[in-house]
């Protein structure tokens, strides 16, 4: 892993694997990755929300009368200002009644009634074209060259990998088989509601996106269920970035082979952008579960030789 530094992070992750190979059966050894801000950037817009903006805004920009829609008004800030505060500070403004989140409402928008195969490519499309203002990146290319390597290293050493992320399903495919090199049966995502259309004379089905997800969506505990649902098994090793990840930590927590959960911290407002582990209310508490758990925490301005990846 020579994207990583030198440092006891790095020793306590070959420590463990060492340990895994040993100790744990080859079948048991599951590792799971959340997605945004852990193996890809998040910041300032995670891939699911630049995706849900590009088809907002194409969908807008047909039927001006669609932009009455707060989403729609959004979607046309964000894609000027992917970091517009007036934006933030709304989308989920839980203070005012009544209050929506419109994060979701804006994802299930933007490809309602389309084919879910349909959104897998258009996001796949878009984010590998569109560019990150701040380090002029192709978006689908913002995956962490540690990461990468991290997630090589244990399917080398016989881990069985699964990304697991809040994210929609859909844009989990568009982009982690063509950088991870894991495939769709290995990512496990928020799944939206979908309505099968069979077409048999052309050897076919389309999956039309509907309005809302099937629960629970892929977050905090919703992650442990879905992970059990999903494989079946609980992971030996885990690796996310915010409190939003907890869920499949104190699951991989109480697997009775040894077992290790690392926390993803965005110190470095250089490299990448810089941001404390929890999303919308603040969690001031965070720190204190690393230590109770005994959870490691991973500094990115520290561990990370380099950032990006490797083009």
């Amino acid at each position: 892993m020579p994207a990583w530094n030198n440092t006891p992070i790095k020793k306590s992750i070959v420590d463990f694997v060492n340990i895994a190979i040993k100790k744990i059966p080859v079948e048991d050894r599951i590792a799971v990755f959340d997605m945004d801000g852990t193996i890809a950037c998040e910041a300032p817009l995670w891939f699911e929300m630049y995706a849900a903006v590009e088809g907002l805004n194409l969908k807008s920009a047909k039927n001006p009368e669609l932009l009455r829609y707060p989403e729609y008004r959004y979607a046309r800030k964000l894609a000027v200002n992917p970091a517009d505060t007036s934006v933030f500070n709304n989308w989920t403004n839980f203070s005012k009644l009544p209050y929506y989140n419109y994060i979701d409402s804006m994802v299930w928008k933007a490809y309602e009634g389309v084919d879910h195969e349909q959104y897998v490519n258009s996001a796949r499309s878009y984010l590998t074209k569109a560019r990150d203002k701040k380090f002029n990146i192709i978006l689908a290319d913002m995956f962490y060259q540690p990461m990468i390597e991290l997630i090589g290293y244990l399917k080398k050493n016989k881990f069985t990998v699964y990304v697991v992320s809040g994210s929609v399903q859909g844009v989990i495919w568009s982009v982690c088989p063509q950088i991870i090199n894991v495939d769709r049966a290995h990512l496990i995502g928020t799944r939206q509601i979908v309505s099968p259309v069979y077409k048999p004379e052309d050897y076919k089905i389309l999956f039309i996106i509907q309005k809302g997800i099937f629960p629970p969506k892929d977050d905090k505990n919703g992650k442990s269920i879905n992970i059990y649902s999903h494989i079946g098994k609980t992971p030996v090793f885990a690796f996310g970035n915010t409190n939003g990840d907890f869920g499949m930590f104190h699951l991989t927590a109480t697997n009775k082979y040894p077992h290790i959960e690392l926390l993803l911290n965005h110190d470095d407002a250089v490299r990448e952008y810089a941001y404390l582990p929890f999303h919308g209310d603040t969690v001031p508490s965070w720190g204190d579960s690393l230590l109770v758990n005994k959870w490691k925490l991973v500094n990115m301005s520290q561990e990370f030789k380099t950032v990006w990846k490797k083009r």
